[in-house]
């Protein structure tokens, strides 16, 4: 059995769903101990225990410990299996982070998988769905991944009620596939039971910070249980990168459209292969794919450090971190 430490580096839930993905894909049993033990209030929550009941469904695990507040939990995964799953987190928890947990194994299942998941498609401290589809999964597809999304309904915090349905095909992931450049900036400003002029308002912004590049931003009104804002932009191109702001009460939206336009220009301009928040979501793909290479970002974050440090403890030939002057570099 694997011991983990569940408190180590960022020490939230990213080790516990990258450890449950890692479980699966390895077939190895595995004990996380001491899980979100620095956090105000330590131990699993309603979202983390939907990612060890949705991670036990898809390959008929056996667990120990899962329950609200637990901070230990043993994980005896089986045989993955495809098919067609349906999980509901409840209220507005973080679709996107829940199929971080389940992506993994699912390229590694014996037939085609299909889930449908029912929360928050676009919450705070989680990739906003619009980044999930255009850049994550689309870094993955360039690694020979073939998976796609469909967004059926937007939820926001606190009642959440958005829908995903992700299809994922047993893949054998390779090198990724990026060259030089940047096409063209596309993006999505949304709004939801609010006047539709904040996201017109957060688009202006970004034309006004991109006025060199081509670029196309739609903007979305619609329903939903919760009111929400916010604008995702991504690359189009040889390069992918990406960037989502949620709107906040008292934050103008021309301040919400700079912060998402400024930082994907850093990315842009630093000249590195990845962004910050796509390196530590590809860092299990990279270790468990059947290539050798490197890929650079343009800073270290906690989250990176924690789940290269976890890869470690499943992979002897995992990811090695090089930090540089200006950016990082991964090995694998």
């Amino acid at each position: 059995m694997l011991k983990i430490d569940g408190s180590y580096g960022e020490g939230g839930g990213q080790i516990l769903r990258s450890a449950l993905a890692l479980s699966m894909v390895e077939d190895q049993k595995i004990k996380v101990y001491d899980i979100r033990a620095n956090r105000p209030n330590p131990g699993l929550s309603h979202q983390h225990l939907m990612a060890i009941k949705a991670s036990s469904e898809i390959c008929g695990a056996k667990t120990k410990g899962v329950e609200k507040g637990s901070t230990e939990i043993i994980f005896e995964p089986g045989e993955i299996e495809g098919g067609v799953y349906n999980f509901d987190i409840g209220t507005a928890g973080s679709i996107t982070l829940l199929l971080q947990a389940l992506i993994p194994p699912a390229f590694e299942a014996d037939e085609q998988m299909i889930i449908k998941v029912r929360g928050g498609t676009d919450v705070k401290w989680s990739p906003p769905y619009d980044y999930f589809e255009n850049v994550f999964l689309e870094l993955l597809r360039r690694m020979n991944g073939d998976i796609g999304s469909e967004l059926l309904k937007r939820g926001h915090y606190p009642k959440g009620g958005g829908k995903v349905k992700v299809t994922i095909n047993p893949s054998e992931l390779q090198d990724i596939s990026l060259s030089e450049g940047v096409d063209m900036i596309e993006g999505r400003a949304f709004v939801s039971e609010l006047p539709e002029h904040i996201a017109e308002r957060m688009k202006k912004q970004v034309l006004k910070e991109f006025m060199d590049l081509e670029t196309s931003i739609s903007v979305e009104s619609y329903e939903s249980a919760s009111p929400g804002t916010g604008i995702v932009v991504w690359t189009r191109g040889g390069k992918v990168f990406g960037k989502g702001v949620l709107g906040e009460k008292g934050v103008p939206a021309e301040e919400v459209g700079e912060k998402v336009a400024k930082d994907l220009k850093k990315n842009i301009e630093a000249g590195v292969d990845i962004d910050p928040n796509a390196a530590d979501q590809l860092i299990p793909f990279l270790a468990l794919s059947d290539s050798e290479g490197s890929l650079t970002t343009r800073k270290l974050t906690g989250h990176l450090e924690t789940n290269v440090w976890l890869v470690n403890r499943f992979l002897e030939d995992g990811v090695e971190l090089i930090e540089k002057e200006n950016e990082v570099e991964i090995r694998y």
